[in-house]
């Protein structure tokens, strides 16, 4: 596996910043995982309750407010880390296969929240 590492200073593609959270499920077992923190094309940041597991590919699933749709999709956890408030977990993900463009999946989530940069 290619040694992935992200940090702020050397990101290069913006990431839109949810103002309301949005629930990212196991896609095995359909629990949830935790909410996104922010998201990109390429990738996403998971805030969850519990560490995740550094290197480990997930089935990942986001189900779209309103009934308006499940996206599925495949991602490698990069790094997690103790958020600010030490009660939950930052992790950051390379997504790496989607059965839908992620352009779709960022679009999506465009047409049901606000973004800004």
């Amino acid at each position: 596996m290619a040694n992935h590492s992200f940090t702020h200073e050397k990101r290069l593609i913006p990431r839109h910043h949810l103002t309301e959270y949005l629930t990212v499920y196991n896609g095995y077992t359909d629990r949830a995982m935790g909410s996104i923190g922010n998201i990109s094309t390429h990738g996403m940041m998971l805030i969850s309750e519990l560490p995740i597991m550094t290197g480990a590919e997930y089935q990942l699933l986001i189900k779209l407010p309103n009934n308006a749709g499940v996206i599925d999709f495949i991602a490698v956890c990069l790094w997690c880390k103790a958020d600010v408030d030490q009660r939950y977990f930052d992790s950051g993900f390379e997504i790496i296969h989607t059965h839908r463009g992620i352009e779709d999946i960022v679009e999506s989530l465009k047409h049901y929240f606000s973004f800004k940069d």
